[in-house]
């Protein structure tokens, strides 16, 4: 699997599809953070867990787009 970029990370938002991070398959993509730091903008994104009570927060480059539904 790949790394998703900004563009996906918004269209996984929109379309509810699964995403991975860390091993992990998360149900979908919640919200999405922008952080303004020193020299650029930082991308995470909020991932609700399977059983629909917690999230996670992840940076955009080590989610991956998930195969099927969690």
């Amino acid at each position: 699997m790949q790394d998703v970029t900004g563009a996906e990370l918004k269209a996984a938002l929109m379309e509810e599809y699964p995403v991975r991070y860390a091993g992990i398959t998360y149900q979908k993509v919640t919200a999405l953070i922008y952080r303004k730091g020193s020299t650029r903008i930082q991308i995470s994104a909020e991932l609700l867990d399977r059983n629909g009570r917690a999230v996670v927060i992840a940076p955009a480059g080590k989610i991956e787009r998930g195969t099927s539904n969690a």
